[in-house]
Protein backbone atom coordinates (compact mmCIF):
# COMPACT_ATOMS: atom_id res chain seq x y z
CA UNK A 1 0.00 0.00 0.00
CA UNK A 2 1.19 3.68 -0.73
CA UNK A 3 1.19 4.44 2.79
CA UNK A 4 3.70 1.55 3.51
CA UNK A 5 5.61 2.60 1.43
CA UNK A 6 6.23 5.85 3.28
CA UNK A 7 6.45 4.02 6.26
CA UNK A 8 9.36 1.96 4.84
CA UNK A 9 11.51 4.50 3.63
CA UNK A 10 11.02 6.53 6.74
CA UNK A 11 12.20 3.48 9.16
CA UNK A 12 15.74 3.07 6.64
CA UNK A 13 15.84 6.84 6.77
CA UNK A 14 16.05 6.45 10.85
CA UNK A 15 18.99 3.89 11.02
CA UNK A 16 21.91 3.18 9.22
CA UNK A 17 20.69 -0.32 8.01
CA UNK A 18 17.49 -2.54 8.93
CA UNK A 19 17.39 -6.47 8.77
CA UNK A 20 14.13 -8.25 6.49
CA UNK A 21 13.30 -9.55 9.92
CA UNK A 22 12.75 -6.10 11.74
CA UNK A 23 11.45 -4.57 8.55
CA UNK A 24 9.09 -7.20 8.23
CA UNK A 25 8.00 -6.98 11.73
CA UNK A 26 7.70 -3.14 11.39
CA UNK A 27 5.72 -3.24 8.41
CA UNK A 28 3.73 -6.55 9.45
CA UNK A 29 3.56 -7.70 5.90
CA UNK A 30 6.07 -11.16 4.36
CA UNK A 31 9.61 -11.06 3.04
CA UNK A 32 8.01 -11.56 -0.49
CA UNK A 33 5.92 -8.37 0.14
CA UNK A 34 8.61 -6.59 1.60
CA UNK A 35 11.00 -7.36 -1.86
CA UNK A 36 7.94 -6.01 -4.00
CA UNK A 37 7.93 -2.55 -1.89
CA UNK A 38 11.65 -2.25 -1.81
CA UNK A 39 11.41 -3.02 -5.76
CA UNK A 40 8.41 -0.59 -6.43
CA UNK A 41 10.12 2.04 -4.12
CA UNK A 42 13.15 2.11 -6.49
CA UNK A 43 11.10 2.48 -9.24
CA UNK A 44 9.69 5.90 -7.49
CA UNK A 45 13.32 6.87 -6.15
CA UNK A 46 15.33 6.51 -9.35
CA UNK A 47 13.71 9.58 -10.55
CA UNK A 48 16.14 10.84 -8.19
CA UNK A 49 19.17 8.95 -9.23
CA UNK A 50 19.24 7.09 -5.76
CA UNK A 51 17.81 4.32 -4.09
CA UNK A 52 17.27 1.39 -1.33
CA UNK A 53 20.40 -0.89 -1.47
CA UNK A 54 20.25 -4.91 -0.17
CA UNK A 55 23.58 -5.96 1.90
CA UNK A 56 25.50 -9.49 1.31
CA UNK A 57 24.86 -10.09 5.12
CA UNK A 58 21.03 -9.20 4.89
CA UNK A 59 18.67 -6.27 5.21
CA UNK A 60 18.44 -3.04 3.47
CA UNK A 61 20.11 0.70 3.96
CA UNK A 62 20.47 4.07 2.12
CA UNK A 63 23.54 5.30 1.82
CA UNK A 64 24.32 8.19 3.34
CA UNK A 65 24.92 10.15 0.88
CA UNK A 66 21.48 9.85 -0.68
CA UNK A 67 19.56 10.53 2.16
CA UNK A 68 18.86 13.92 1.37
CA UNK A 69 17.06 13.18 -1.76
CA UNK A 70 15.73 10.27 -0.48
CA UNK A 71 13.98 12.61 2.03
CA UNK A 72 12.44 15.16 -0.63
CA UNK A 73 11.14 12.10 -2.49
CA UNK A 74 9.67 11.00 1.05
CA UNK A 75 8.39 14.64 1.44
CA UNK A 76 6.80 14.84 -1.96
CA UNK A 77 5.09 11.39 -1.23
CA UNK A 78 3.40 12.73 1.81
CA UNK A 79 2.04 15.87 0.53
CA UNK A 80 0.54 13.75 -2.15
CA UNK A 81 -1.06 11.91 0.19
CA UNK A 82 -2.47 14.35 2.06
CA UNK A 83 -3.74 16.02 -1.03
CA UNK A 84 -4.50 13.27 -3.17
CA UNK A 85 -6.29 9.93 -2.72
CA UNK A 86 -4.27 7.11 -4.48
CA UNK A 87 -4.34 3.68 -4.94
CA UNK A 88 -3.65 1.35 -2.05
CA UNK A 89 -4.05 -2.21 -3.44
CA UNK A 90 -3.91 -3.99 -6.49
CA UNK A 91 -7.57 -3.54 -7.40
CA UNK A 92 -7.34 -0.06 -6.29
CA UNK A 93 -5.13 0.41 -9.14
CA UNK A 94 -6.88 -1.61 -11.68
CA UNK A 95 -9.80 1.26 -10.57
CA UNK A 96 -8.33 4.04 -11.16
CA UNK A 97 -5.88 3.32 -13.78
CA UNK A 98 -8.82 1.39 -16.09
CA UNK A 99 -10.99 5.26 -14.99
CA UNK A 100 -7.95 7.67 -15.55
CA UNK A 101 -7.69 6.69 -19.23
CA UNK A 102 -11.27 7.01 -19.74
CA UNK A 103 -10.93 10.56 -19.75
CA UNK A 104 -7.95 11.08 -21.35
CA UNK A 105 -7.97 12.78 -24.68
CA UNK A 106 -4.46 12.31 -25.78
CA UNK A 107 -2.76 8.64 -25.30
CA UNK A 108 -1.12 9.00 -22.11
CA UNK A 109 2.35 6.87 -21.42
CA UNK A 110 2.79 4.40 -18.62
CA UNK A 111 5.25 6.41 -16.81
CA UNK A 112 3.10 9.42 -17.03
CA UNK A 113 0.37 7.12 -15.66
CA UNK A 114 2.42 5.43 -13.17
CA UNK A 115 3.34 9.34 -11.82
CA UNK A 116 -0.17 10.01 -11.67
CA UNK A 117 -1.45 7.21 -9.65
CA UNK A 118 1.98 7.23 -7.76
CA UNK A 119 3.01 3.62 -8.10
CA UNK A 120 5.81 1.87 -10.31
CA UNK A 121 6.02 1.47 -13.89
CA UNK A 122 6.45 -2.17 -13.33
CA UNK A 123 2.98 -1.98 -10.74
CA UNK A 124 1.47 0.13 -13.93
CA UNK A 125 2.25 -2.49 -16.82
CA UNK A 126 0.66 -5.50 -15.19
CA UNK A 127 -2.30 -3.09 -14.25
CA UNK A 128 -2.14 -2.50 -18.06
CA UNK A 129 -2.75 -5.63 -19.24
CA UNK A 130 -5.48 -6.12 -16.63
CA UNK A 131 -7.36 -3.48 -18.46
CA UNK A 132 -6.76 -4.84 -21.69
CA UNK A 133 -8.28 -7.72 -21.04
CA UNK A 134 -11.31 -6.25 -19.37
CA UNK A 135 -11.87 -3.94 -22.51
CA UNK A 136 -12.32 -6.95 -24.21
CA UNK A 137 -15.74 -7.20 -23.05
CA UNK A 138 -17.09 -4.39 -24.28
CA UNK A 139 -17.30 -4.45 -28.37
CA UNK A 140 -16.44 -1.56 -29.84
CA UNK A 141 -13.96 -0.42 -27.23
CA UNK A 142 -10.52 -0.63 -28.26
CA UNK A 143 -6.87 -0.11 -26.04
CA UNK A 144 -4.76 2.38 -29.12
CA UNK A 145 -0.76 1.99 -28.45
CA UNK A 146 1.32 4.34 -29.94
CA UNK A 147 4.80 5.83 -29.20
CA UNK A 148 3.31 8.76 -26.94
CA UNK A 149 1.04 6.22 -25.46
CA UNK A 150 -2.39 4.12 -24.54
CA UNK A 151 -5.78 5.66 -24.88
CA UNK A 152 -9.45 3.94 -24.73
CA UNK A 153 -11.56 4.81 -27.83
CA UNK A 154 -14.83 3.59 -29.14
CA UNK A 155 -18.30 4.92 -30.17
CA UNK A 156 -19.41 7.57 -26.70
CA UNK A 157 -22.28 5.90 -25.40
CA UNK A 158 -20.13 2.91 -24.94
CA UNK A 159 -17.16 5.03 -23.11
CA UNK A 160 -20.03 5.85 -20.92
CA UNK A 161 -22.07 2.68 -20.59
CA UNK A 162 -18.32 0.68 -19.91
CA UNK A 163 -16.96 3.55 -17.58
CA UNK A 164 -20.36 4.05 -15.04
CA UNK A 165 -20.25 -0.10 -15.22
CA UNK A 166 -17.03 -0.94 -14.02
CA UNK A 167 -17.35 1.81 -11.42
CA UNK A 168 -20.38 0.69 -10.25
CA UNK A 169 -19.03 -3.45 -10.02
CA UNK A 170 -15.42 -2.64 -8.81
CA UNK A 171 -16.74 -0.28 -6.27
CA UNK A 172 -17.79 -3.00 -3.69
CA UNK A 173 -19.68 -0.25 -1.87
CA UNK A 174 -19.88 3.61 -0.93
CA UNK A 175 -15.96 4.18 0.67
CA UNK A 176 -14.36 3.05 -2.59
CA UNK A 177 -16.85 4.89 -4.68
CA UNK A 178 -16.29 8.00 -2.96
CA UNK A 179 -12.56 7.40 -2.60
CA UNK A 180 -12.31 6.83 -6.98
CA UNK A 181 -15.09 9.43 -7.55
CA UNK A 182 -12.51 11.95 -5.41
CA UNK A 183 -9.79 10.89 -7.01
CA UNK A 184 -11.16 11.60 -10.82
CA UNK A 185 -13.53 14.95 -10.29
CA UNK A 186 -12.46 16.31 -6.87
CA UNK A 187 -14.97 16.27 -3.87
CA UNK A 188 -17.11 18.81 -4.74
CA UNK A 189 -18.12 16.62 -7.64
CA UNK A 190 -18.62 13.34 -5.50
CA UNK A 191 -20.99 15.88 -3.32
CA UNK A 192 -22.93 16.19 -6.44
CA UNK A 193 -22.73 12.72 -7.40
CA UNK A 194 -23.98 11.61 -3.63
CA UNK A 195 -27.29 14.18 -3.94
CA UNK A 196 -28.44 12.72 -7.20
CA UNK A 197 -27.81 8.80 -5.51
CA UNK A 198 -29.47 10.30 -2.63
CA UNK A 199 -32.72 11.72 -4.91
CA UNK A 200 -33.14 9.18 -7.36
CA UNK A 201 -35.38 6.60 -5.03
CA UNK A 202 -38.06 9.01 -4.77
CA UNK A 203 -37.70 9.97 -8.31
CA UNK A 204 -38.09 6.70 -9.50
CA UNK A 205 -40.81 5.44 -6.96
CA UNK A 206 -42.83 8.73 -7.62
CA UNK A 207 -43.04 8.05 -11.82
CA UNK A 208 -43.79 3.66 -10.54
CA UNK A 209 -40.22 2.60 -11.64
CA UNK A 210 -38.60 -0.16 -8.88
CA UNK A 211 -34.83 -0.56 -9.78
CA UNK A 212 -32.98 -2.72 -7.76
CA UNK A 213 -30.02 -1.39 -5.75
CA UNK A 214 -27.45 -2.18 -7.92
CA UNK A 215 -29.41 -0.62 -11.09
CA UNK A 216 -30.18 2.49 -9.38
CA UNK A 217 -26.33 3.12 -7.89
CA UNK A 218 -26.06 2.39 -11.85
CA UNK A 219 -28.41 5.09 -13.54
CA UNK A 220 -26.53 7.60 -10.86
CA UNK A 221 -23.13 6.32 -12.54
CA UNK A 222 -24.58 6.32 -15.93
CA UNK A 223 -26.23 10.11 -15.20
CA UNK A 224 -22.81 11.14 -13.27
CA UNK A 225 -20.58 9.86 -15.80
CA UNK A 226 -22.65 11.59 -18.74
CA UNK A 227 -22.19 14.85 -16.89
CA UNK A 228 -18.39 14.69 -15.91
CA UNK A 229 -17.71 13.16 -19.83
CA UNK A 230 -18.90 16.15 -21.22
CA UNK A 231 -17.51 18.85 -18.81
CA UNK A 232 -14.57 17.23 -20.01
CA UNK A 233 -15.48 18.03 -23.79
CA UNK A 234 -16.48 14.24 -24.74
CA UNK A 235 -20.25 14.45 -26.68
CA UNK A 236 -22.57 12.14 -27.97
CA UNK A 237 -23.02 11.29 -31.40
CA UNK A 238 -25.38 13.12 -33.33
CA UNK A 239 -28.78 11.19 -33.34
CA UNK A 240 -31.00 11.95 -36.17
CA UNK A 241 -33.96 10.63 -34.18
CA UNK A 242 -36.59 12.74 -31.78
CA UNK A 243 -36.11 12.93 -28.25
CA UNK A 244 -39.35 11.47 -26.87
CA UNK A 245 -40.45 12.89 -23.06
CA UNK A 246 -39.86 10.60 -19.87
CA UNK A 247 -41.20 12.42 -17.61
CA UNK A 248 -39.05 10.74 -14.91
CA UNK A 249 -35.94 11.74 -17.08
CA UNK A 250 -37.21 15.67 -16.80
CA UNK A 251 -37.61 15.37 -13.00
CA UNK A 252 -34.05 14.14 -12.64
CA UNK A 253 -33.43 16.61 -15.07
CA UNK A 254 -34.94 19.76 -13.11
CA UNK A 255 -33.08 18.15 -9.81
CA UNK A 256 -29.53 18.62 -12.02
CA UNK A 257 -30.28 21.72 -13.38
CA UNK A 258 -30.88 23.25 -9.53
CA UNK A 259 -27.04 22.33 -9.42
CA UNK A 260 -26.49 24.16 -12.43
CA UNK A 261 -25.90 21.15 -15.05
CA UNK A 262 -26.97 22.06 -18.72
CA UNK A 263 -28.74 18.72 -19.91
CA UNK A 264 -29.58 19.38 -23.58
CA UNK A 265 -32.39 16.61 -25.66
CA UNK A 266 -29.32 14.20 -26.72
CA UNK A 267 -28.16 13.74 -23.06
CA UNK A 268 -31.91 13.41 -21.81
CA UNK A 269 -32.39 10.64 -24.79
CA UNK A 270 -29.37 9.30 -23.33
CA UNK A 271 -30.56 8.86 -20.02
CA UNK A 272 -34.12 7.32 -20.53
CA UNK A 273 -32.10 4.29 -22.84
CA UNK A 274 -29.86 3.83 -19.57
CA UNK A 275 -33.51 3.92 -17.53
CA UNK A 276 -35.24 1.44 -19.91
CA UNK A 277 -32.39 -1.02 -19.52
CA UNK A 278 -31.89 -1.41 -15.95
CA UNK A 279 -33.07 -4.10 -13.70
CA UNK A 280 -36.10 -3.97 -11.95
CA UNK A 281 -38.08 -5.18 -8.54
CA UNK A 282 -41.66 -6.98 -10.06
CA UNK A 283 -44.73 -5.67 -7.98
CA UNK A 284 -47.32 -8.83 -7.85
CA UNK A 285 -50.22 -8.41 -10.15
CA UNK A 286 -48.81 -5.71 -11.92
CA UNK A 287 -49.58 -6.17 -15.79
CA UNK A 288 -46.46 -5.17 -17.32
CA UNK A 289 -46.67 -4.09 -21.24
CA UNK A 290 -43.79 -5.96 -22.78
CA UNK A 291 -43.00 -5.32 -26.56
CA UNK A 292 -44.45 -8.22 -28.62
CA UNK A 293 -40.98 -8.92 -30.67
CA UNK A 294 -39.48 -9.93 -26.92
CA UNK A 295 -42.46 -11.87 -25.95
CA UNK A 296 -42.54 -13.77 -29.11
CA UNK A 297 -38.40 -14.98 -28.31
CA UNK A 298 -38.79 -15.76 -24.47
CA UNK A 299 -41.96 -17.88 -26.01
CA UNK A 300 -39.52 -19.39 -28.58
CA UNK A 301 -36.62 -19.76 -26.30
CA UNK A 302 -38.68 -21.73 -23.46
CA UNK A 303 -40.26 -23.70 -26.17
CA UNK A 304 -37.09 -24.75 -26.95
CA UNK A 305 -36.18 -25.60 -23.53
CA UNK A 306 -38.77 -27.50 -22.65
CA UNK A 307 -38.47 -29.42 -25.77
CA UNK A 308 -34.88 -29.93 -25.79
CA UNK A 309 -34.80 -30.63 -21.44
CA UNK A 310 -38.60 -31.94 -21.29
CA UNK A 311 -39.40 -28.61 -18.06
CA UNK A 312 -42.73 -27.27 -18.46
CA UNK A 313 -41.19 -23.77 -18.43
CA UNK A 314 -43.57 -22.15 -21.23
CA UNK A 315 -46.82 -22.58 -19.21
CA UNK A 316 -45.33 -20.87 -16.13
CA UNK A 317 -47.28 -17.52 -17.13
CA UNK A 318 -45.54 -15.47 -14.20
CA UNK A 319 -41.90 -16.73 -15.47
CA UNK A 320 -43.02 -15.80 -19.06
CA UNK A 321 -43.73 -12.32 -18.27
CA UNK A 322 -41.01 -11.55 -15.87
CA UNK A 323 -38.29 -13.35 -18.52
CA UNK A 324 -39.99 -10.81 -21.15
CA UNK A 325 -38.50 -7.88 -19.53
CA UNK A 326 -35.64 -9.49 -18.51
CA UNK A 327 -34.76 -10.37 -22.24
CA UNK A 328 -35.83 -7.19 -23.34
CA UNK A 329 -33.93 -5.10 -20.89
CA UNK A 330 -30.92 -7.51 -21.62
CA UNK A 331 -31.42 -6.61 -25.50
CA UNK A 332 -31.55 -3.43 -24.81
CA UNK A 333 -28.39 -2.96 -22.88
CA UNK A 334 -26.56 -5.33 -25.60
CA UNK A 335 -27.87 -2.93 -28.37
CA UNK A 336 -26.47 -0.11 -26.85
CA UNK A 337 -22.78 -1.76 -26.74
CA UNK A 338 -22.58 -3.26 -22.85
CA UNK A 339 -23.84 -5.51 -19.97
CA UNK A 340 -24.40 -6.05 -16.95
CA UNK A 341 -21.32 -7.67 -14.55
CA UNK A 342 -23.06 -10.61 -12.62
CA UNK A 343 -21.12 -10.92 -9.19
CA UNK A 344 -22.67 -14.38 -8.83
CA UNK A 345 -20.72 -15.12 -11.99
CA UNK A 346 -18.48 -18.81 -10.95
CA UNK A 347 -20.96 -19.77 -8.35
CA UNK A 348 -23.57 -19.80 -10.95
CA UNK A 349 -21.08 -21.54 -13.30
CA UNK A 350 -20.36 -24.14 -10.79
CA UNK A 351 -23.68 -25.20 -9.21
CA UNK A 352 -26.05 -24.37 -12.09
CA UNK A 353 -24.63 -26.02 -14.86
CA UNK A 354 -27.46 -27.25 -16.54
CA UNK A 355 -29.57 -24.09 -16.13
CA UNK A 356 -26.84 -22.29 -17.86
CA UNK A 357 -26.57 -24.57 -21.14
CA UNK A 358 -30.83 -24.61 -21.07
CA UNK A 359 -29.61 -20.07 -20.86
CA UNK A 360 -27.82 -20.62 -23.75
CA UNK A 361 -30.31 -22.15 -26.24
CA UNK A 362 -31.44 -18.21 -26.26
CA UNK A 363 -28.06 -17.10 -28.01
CA UNK A 364 -29.10 -18.98 -31.29
CA UNK A 365 -32.27 -16.99 -31.58
CA UNK A 366 -30.66 -13.56 -30.85
CA UNK A 367 -28.20 -14.51 -33.37
CA UNK A 368 -30.20 -14.99 -35.86
CA UNK A 369 -32.78 -11.82 -35.06
CA UNK A 370 -30.12 -9.27 -34.14
CA UNK A 371 -26.52 -10.85 -35.10
CA UNK A 372 -25.38 -10.60 -31.54
CA UNK A 373 -25.37 -12.78 -28.27
CA UNK A 374 -25.45 -12.52 -24.63
CA UNK A 375 -21.76 -12.95 -22.92
CA UNK A 376 -22.11 -15.41 -20.30
CA UNK A 377 -23.03 -12.53 -17.95
CA UNK A 378 -25.85 -12.21 -19.29
CA UNK A 379 -26.49 -15.46 -19.83
CA UNK A 380 -25.87 -16.46 -16.57
CA UNK A 381 -28.63 -13.85 -15.03
CA UNK A 382 -31.28 -16.08 -17.30
CA UNK A 383 -30.15 -18.97 -15.78
CA UNK A 384 -30.92 -18.12 -12.09
CA UNK A 385 -34.60 -17.15 -13.44
CA UNK A 386 -34.66 -21.18 -15.25
CA UNK A 387 -33.70 -22.36 -11.90
CA UNK A 388 -35.82 -20.37 -9.68
CA UNK A 389 -39.18 -21.84 -11.51
CA UNK A 390 -37.84 -24.86 -11.40
CA UNK A 391 -38.98 -26.07 -7.99
CA UNK A 392 -41.89 -23.20 -7.77
CA UNK A 393 -43.48 -22.86 -4.84
CA UNK A 394 -47.63 -22.13 -4.98
CA UNK A 395 -48.53 -19.14 -3.55
CA UNK A 396 -51.23 -18.96 -0.87
CA UNK A 397 -53.58 -16.39 0.93
CA UNK A 398 -55.61 -17.58 4.66
CA UNK A 399 -58.69 -15.66 5.12
CA UNK A 400 -58.96 -15.09 8.59
CA UNK A 401 -62.42 -14.11 9.97
CA UNK A 402 -62.52 -14.97 12.97
CA UNK A 403 -58.95 -14.00 14.33
CA UNK A 404 -55.65 -13.84 13.50
CA UNK A 405 -54.16 -16.51 16.33
CA UNK A 406 -55.91 -19.12 14.41
CA UNK A 407 -54.76 -17.44 10.85
CA UNK A 408 -50.89 -18.19 12.37
CA UNK A 409 -51.72 -21.70 13.27
CA UNK A 410 -53.09 -22.81 9.94
CA UNK A 411 -49.87 -21.28 8.77
CA UNK A 412 -47.57 -23.25 11.12
CA UNK A 413 -50.07 -26.86 10.30
CA UNK A 414 -49.74 -26.16 6.67
CA UNK A 415 -45.90 -25.24 6.13
CA UNK A 416 -45.45 -28.51 8.51
CA UNK A 417 -47.22 -30.77 6.48
CA UNK A 418 -46.40 -29.43 2.83
CA UNK A 419 -43.07 -27.69 3.28
CA UNK A 420 -41.38 -26.18 0.50
CA UNK A 421 -44.37 -26.74 -1.94
CA UNK A 422 -46.64 -23.90 -0.85
CA UNK A 423 -45.66 -19.71 -0.31
CA UNK A 424 -48.16 -18.11 2.47
CA UNK A 425 -48.22 -14.52 1.38
CA UNK A 426 -51.08 -12.80 3.53
CA UNK A 427 -53.13 -13.36 6.08
CA UNK A 428 -55.86 -11.37 5.36
CA UNK A 429 -59.40 -10.47 6.39
CA UNK A 430 -62.27 -11.45 4.30
CA UNK A 431 -63.11 -7.24 3.75
CA UNK A 432 -59.53 -6.81 2.88
CA UNK A 433 -59.41 -9.55 0.26
CA UNK A 434 -62.40 -8.18 -1.46
CA UNK A 435 -60.46 -4.79 -1.16
CA UNK A 436 -57.61 -6.29 -3.14
CA UNK A 437 -57.94 -9.69 -4.40
CA UNK A 438 -54.25 -10.78 -4.11
CA UNK A 439 -53.17 -12.85 -7.65
CA UNK A 440 -52.68 -16.47 -5.94
CA UNK A 441 -52.61 -19.66 -6.62
CA UNK A 442 -54.72 -20.92 -3.63
CA UNK A 443 -56.70 -19.21 -0.88
CA UNK A 444 -57.48 -20.84 2.13
CA UNK A 445 -60.64 -20.09 4.60
CA UNK A 446 -62.33 -21.70 7.03
CA UNK A 447 -65.66 -20.12 5.79
CA UNK A 448 -67.82 -19.69 2.89
CA UNK A 449 -66.43 -17.11 1.07
CA UNK A 450 -68.67 -14.99 -1.33
CA UNK A 451 -69.01 -11.46 -2.66
CA UNK A 452 -65.09 -11.65 -3.94
CA UNK A 453 -64.27 -12.11 -8.19
CA UNK A 454 -61.13 -14.48 -8.04
CA UNK A 455 -58.25 -13.67 -10.25
CA UNK A 456 -58.50 -16.41 -13.28
CA UNK A 457 -56.13 -19.17 -11.87
CA UNK A 458 -56.69 -18.39 -7.92
CA UNK A 459 -58.38 -21.65 -6.27
CA UNK A 460 -60.09 -21.87 -3.01
CA UNK A 461 -60.08 -24.97 -0.43
CA UNK A 462 -61.97 -24.87 2.55
CA UNK A 463 -60.71 -26.12 5.84
CA UNK A 464 -61.94 -26.78 9.63
CA UNK A 465 -60.47 -23.83 11.65
CA UNK A 466 -58.29 -26.19 13.75
CA UNK A 467 -57.29 -28.21 10.08
CA UNK A 468 -57.82 -31.81 10.26
CA UNK A 469 -55.86 -34.55 9.03
CA UNK A 470 -58.32 -34.26 5.81
CA UNK A 471 -57.86 -30.65 5.23
CA UNK A 472 -54.03 -30.76 5.12
CA UNK A 473 -53.99 -34.04 2.77
CA UNK A 474 -56.55 -32.02 0.25
CA UNK A 475 -53.87 -29.35 -0.17
CA UNK A 476 -50.89 -31.23 -0.22
CA UNK A 477 -53.22 -33.07 -3.03
CA UNK A 478 -53.39 -29.45 -4.69
CA UNK A 479 -49.95 -28.97 -4.40
CA UNK A 480 -48.97 -32.20 -5.70
CA UNK A 481 -50.85 -31.67 -8.72
CA UNK A 482 -49.54 -27.98 -9.12
CA UNK A 483 -52.32 -26.04 -10.88
CA UNK A 484 -54.79 -29.46 -11.97
CA UNK A 485 -57.97 -27.61 -12.54
CA UNK A 486 -60.60 -28.06 -9.70
CA UNK A 487 -63.59 -27.36 -9.05
CA UNK A 488 -64.42 -24.60 -6.34
CA UNK A 489 -66.83 -26.60 -4.65
CA UNK A 490 -64.66 -29.78 -4.95
CA UNK A 491 -62.62 -27.88 -2.86
CA UNK A 492 -64.56 -28.52 1.01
Amino acid sequence: MYNRKIKLIRALLGHERMSSAELMDKLDISQRTLRNEVKEINEILRQENVGIYSSNTGGYYLKAEEKQNVQKVLDRMIRKSKNVILPETPDERFLFGFTTLFLEKRPISIQRTAEKLFVSKTAMLQTKKEIQDACRWYHGLTIEVSSKGSRITGPEKILRHALAEIMNYYTYGAILMERVITFLFGSEKYEDYIALYKALPAILQQYGYRLIDKAIEGFALDIFVSLMRREKGFELEEDAGDYETWPCVEEICRFLEKKEYDIPKQERSYMAECLRAKRILYTQGKTYEVPEEYTEITKEFLEIVDRKYHTDYRNNEELFTRLSVHIGKMIERIEQGYFETNPTLENVLEYYEREVRMAEELNQILQEKYQFIANVHEICYVAIYLKAYDFQRLKAVILCDIGESFADNMARQITDYCGEKIHILEKMSLAEYRLDPVPVDLVISGSRVYGVEFPKKTKIIYVDYLLKEENLKAIQEYLMKEGTDYDKDDCN
